[in-house]
């Protein structure tokens, strides 16, 4: 009788050990389908052929982009696992700032080879240990296709940002775009740290109007919107300027939101007004007194940052005040002309004022205007990029392909090294990866052909958006690097597959496929090892 309830404890053990197995089994695959879902979505955006997504939010506003981080970041998702090639394509954005599209692309080609090998029964473990093994002999690999670069050869680096241009809205002015992107990084490169580049040190600033043509380097700092006062015959040119940038305001201090001043007598406001004019005097001494001849007024929310008297009493001394300058340019501010911001009115002494050689309102082809900083000091190293164009969204799309074009001139800073491009590091790597899998027995040979497989996504989806037969297209590249033609690439201008791709200038820094790739796999590598979904309440 005893065995009985034995049986069945032991029956109702092996039903808990299978359903428990197969829940794990369908969130791994739902894990892998979502994220597989958001590969799909931009796959047609890759290349110079990929096609542009209009995106409309909530509030009516349209974007035109085929950048991946851009379409990702406007996309909104709810499963967790999506969310993660999200972040991938930001990581890829903030490391390279190109490849965007390609590391989400690969990434979903990489899970696609994990569903066939949970089917054959492979442990999610020995794939994850398999594709790493992949990726470090892979990024081995990618060193054969490496040339070195030189900075002091700029056409070199031209090639290189008119090749990640190639596939934005804007591939028709990178003739222009390319060599302005290469001359602000160069410019700001500090011989102290070799190695890298701060982005910060170029600030992009957005002007409607005019076209893409129009966009400018200048060595300081441009105002689209803030313009020097005309009130009271403000001067709208000064040159050697010694710059002030004031935190607080030059008007009349006000009472508390709550609090409010009754006044019965007109000898009382003639008083406050007495009062008013004696505050804005004293504050207008101080301001001569330092030697400043130009303001920068940082906008106040509580009050007017200038009245009528203190703009009248300021363009009699010939002092320009420029107000509304936004909080977050504080800081390029004051590193471009060597200021520190001051507080307090007690605090403008002449040392916390910054140079420059001529500050100007500037007006531009389309007879709008901008304040221009210029002849600044030489330490400073600070650049602004003002970009035209002749609509909000082709110029959003100029700023994003301009930080792009910056982002790939800064990776061949941080990793001296060129490959080629047009899909031939991605075959290169698939065969050495194939031959390394021959070599090997048992799952672990398993995983690297499947990663090996994964790598043809990439020439696959730039020969299908090109509109070339992509299986005929990736057969022929295969057959060009086995007989050594390790350069052989897809030609976009003729659509056909070039022996050596970089005669066409298609070449790209190493550092955006070795990034791509090493994110993508750790991506996956993360979505295998999840065997549950837990909801938390808080």
């Amino acid at each position: 009788m005893s065995q009985a309830p034995q049986a069945v404890q032991q029956q109702a053990q092996k039903s808990n050990t299978f359903n428990k197995s197969e829940k794990t089994k369908d969130i791994r695959l739902t894990n892998i389908q979502a994220a597989k879902a958001v590969a799909d979505a931009i796959r047609t955006s890759l290349g110079p052929r990929g096609m542009d997504k209009m995106i409309q939010d909530a509030k009516g506003q349209v974007l035109i982009t085929n950048d991946g981080a851009t379409i990702l970041k406007q996309m909104d998702l709810v499963h967790p696992t999506a969310k993660m090639l999200v972040e991938i394509s930001n990581a890829q954005d903030v490391e390279a700032g190109d490849g965007t599209t390609s590391v989400v692309v690969f990434a979903g080609a990489l899970l696609k080879s994990c569903e066939v090998l949970l089917e054959k029964g492979i442990h999610p473990t020995t794939i994850s240990e398999g594709f790493q093994f992949a990726l470090e002999y892979a990024l081995t690999a990618l060193e054969e296709l490496k040339k070195p670069v030189d900075l002091a050869d700029k056409q070199q680096l031209i090639e290189c940002v008119q090749t990640a241009l190639s596939s934005k809205v804007v591939s028709s002015n990178s003739a222009q775009l390319a060599p302005l992107a290469v001359d602000a990084v160069l410019r700001i490169v500090d011989p102290e740290k070799p190695n890298n580049v701060d982005l910060k040190d170029i600030k992009i600033v957005k002007k409607l109007g005019g076209t893409i043509d129009d966009t400018e380097l200048v060595e300081g700092i441009v105002f689209s919107n803030q313009k020097a006062s005309q009130a009271a015959g403000g001067p709208q040119q000064i040159k050697n300027a010694k710059v002030a940038l004031l935190q607080f305001c030059l008007s009349a201090p006000k009472t508390d939101v709550e609090n409010s001043i009754a006044i019965k007598d007109y000898t009382e406001m003639d008083k406050i007004l007495k009062e008013e004019r004696k505050y804005i005097i004293d504050l207008v001494k101080k301001i001569v007194a330092s030697g400043a001849n130009v303001l920068l007024i940082q906008k106040s929310i509580l009050r007017d940052a200038v009245n009528d008297l203190s703009l009248h009493f300021l363009a009699k001394k010939g002092i320009m005040v420029v107000k509304d300058i936004e909080r977050e340019d504080v800081e390029f501010i004051s590193k471009t002309l060597c200021l520190v911001p001051v507080a307090h009115i007690d605090q403008l002494t002449p040392e916390k004022l910054g140079t420059a050689g001529l500050v100007e309102t500037v007006h531009l082809s389309d007879e709008s205007k901008v304040l221009r900083i210029t002849e600044v000091p030489a330490q400073s190293k600070a650049l602004t990029i003002l970009v035209r164009g002749s609509n909000q969204l082709v110029l959003d799309e100029a700023d994003r392909s301009i930080h792009d074009a910056l982002c790939v001139v800064r990776s061949l800073v941080k990793s001296k090294g060129l490959i080629p491009g047009g899909g031939a590091p991605e075959i290169h790597l698939s065969l050495r990866l194939t031959q390394m899998a021959n070599t090997l027995t048992g799952a672990k040979s398993m995983c690297v052909r499947a990663f090996a497989d994964a790598l043809e996504v990439i020439p696959y989806t730039l020969a299908e958006n090109a509109g070339l037969n992509p299986i005929n297209v990736v057969t022929e590249l295969r057959n060009r690097h086995l007989k050594s033609q390790k350069f052989a690439g897809i030609g976009m201008k003729k659509n056909n597959i070039v022996d050596d791709i970089t005669t066409e200038q298609v070449v790209q820094p190493i550092l955006v496929t070795r990034s791509a790739l090493s994110l993508a796999t750790e991506c996956v590598r993360m979505i295998l090892k999840i065997d549950d979904l837990v909801i938390s309440a808080r």
